[in-house]
């Protein structure tokens, strides 16, 4: 069985092995060995935590180099301080950010100075900003607005892209803003009002009238003589070309040769006379309400349904003579090379496949004749050209 330690025992074996321990540190002198038992040292005061350094195999007692110090925050750029001070305007208005901005805008407009463009608009900036500092009292929003819409303006003429189209909007800006600025009411200059002219002024100013009647009268006789002396001039001119036309008279030129085609013709009449126009160009025949031929008599043109018609007055045009009575009128739609033109007429009588005479003078308006019995009585039609009205 194990022994079991008692209390005793443990005391004994603890006071052996002190023992043993202090024989290990014996001092050794040229006497005999002794034991030399050392007095009680008081417990060593515990060092607090601390990390140590990495040993320096290059020198241990040199001191480390400082930190190097913290870099600087970067420098705004103007156009950046220039857009805070215009913000800031928005919050308050005060002669200080007005002063502050003033200072950005001339900033940049130093720093930009090879800029032609960009300088024009600074500069209409600093105007504003002058008359917002001189009139404090009297600053709107059209201001603040003219001076935000330049910051954009000038942050658009300083992109770099090499594009025509943004190049365009660079330019559509450019004169915007300039254009904004020439609309501002505060900044246009109020012309000085004249005063009155004075009595010695007035008399100066008469004497001035009488010589310059006296000079237009004299210029005005010179003139009449130089109108005569043209005159004459120009009648020898006439005579010696009349001269040269005749001794270099050409043989006149052939007639055109009446001749006879096939046409197919509608046959209306105006007031008491008989017209015809190309039934191929006939689109529709509309009908004017008694109460509104007033309204339509004196238009120029009117829209019927989905399409646009120049209204022609043949009456007026070929100098018909008005009848006894008011008669009922039509509107005959024509379409003439793409455009719709409106002839008033007031009956249309028949539609005829004829032939027509055409070579000859037939007026202005006319393209040729044709003959046609109306009312048991020969009658000649006058065929319309229609290019003509």
């Amino acid at each position: 069985m194990d022994k079991v330690l008692g209390e005793n025992d443990i005391k004994g074996l603890e006071e052996e092995i002190d023992s043993a321990v202090d024989r290990l540190f014996v001092e050794k002198t040229g006497g005999p060995s002794e034991t030399i038992s050392k007095p009680p040292q008081p417990p060593a005061k515990e060092q607090p935590f601390r990390v140590e350094k990495d040993f320096d195999f290059e020198n241990t007692s040199a001191t480390s180099p400082p930190p190097p110090p913290p870099p600087a925050a970067p420098v705004l750029k103007p156009m950046e301080k220039m857009e805070g001070q215009l913000l800031s305007l928005e919050w308050e208005i005060n002669k200080e950010n007005l002063g502050k901005t003033k200072e950005e805008v001339l900033a940049l407009r130093q720093t930009l100075r090879d800029k032609p463009e960009v300088g024009s608009v600074l500069n209409l900036m600093d105007k504003v900003l002058d008359y917002m500092i001189r009139n404090e009292d009297k600053i709107r929003p059209p201001l603040i607005k003219f001076l935000l819409d330049s910051k954009e303006t000038l942050k658009l003429l300083m992109r770099k892209e090499a594009d025509s189209e943004l190049n365009i909007y660079k330019q559509l800006a450019y004169m915007g803003i300039q254009g904004r600025y020439s609309c501002l009411e505060e900044l246009k200059e109020a012309k000085p009002e004249r005063p009155a002219p004075g009595l010695k002024e007035e008399i100066e100013r008469s004497g001035i009238f009488v010589k310059m009647e006296s000079q237009i009268g004299e210029l005005s006789k010179k003139m009449n003589l130089f109108m005569e002396r043209m005159g004459e001039f120009y009648q020898k001119v006439d005579r010696f070309l009349l001269k040269a036309d005749q001794g270099s008279a050409q043989p006149a030129e052939p007639p055109i040769p009446i001749r006879s085609v096939p046409i197919n013709i509608t046959i209306f009449k105006v007031e008491e006379r008989l017209l015809g126009v190309d039934s191929d160009k006939i689109y529709k025949l509309f009908k004017v309400p008694a109460d509104h031929q007033d309204r339509y008599v004196d238009q120029q043109k009117i829209r019927l349904k989905d399409f646009e018609v120049r209204l022609i007055d043949l009456r007026k045009a070929l100098s018909i003579p008005k009848g006894s009575r008011k008669a009922e009128i039509k509107i005959l739609v024509v379409n003439e090379d793409g455009e719709y033109k409106g002839l008033m007429v007031n009956q249309l009588l028949e539609r005829l496949f004829t032939r027509m005479e055409t070579g000859g003078n037939y007026g202005e308006y006319f393209t040729g004749i044709t003959h046609w019995t109306y009312q048991e009585r020969p009658a000649e039609i006058s065929i319309l050209n229609l290019r003509k009205f």
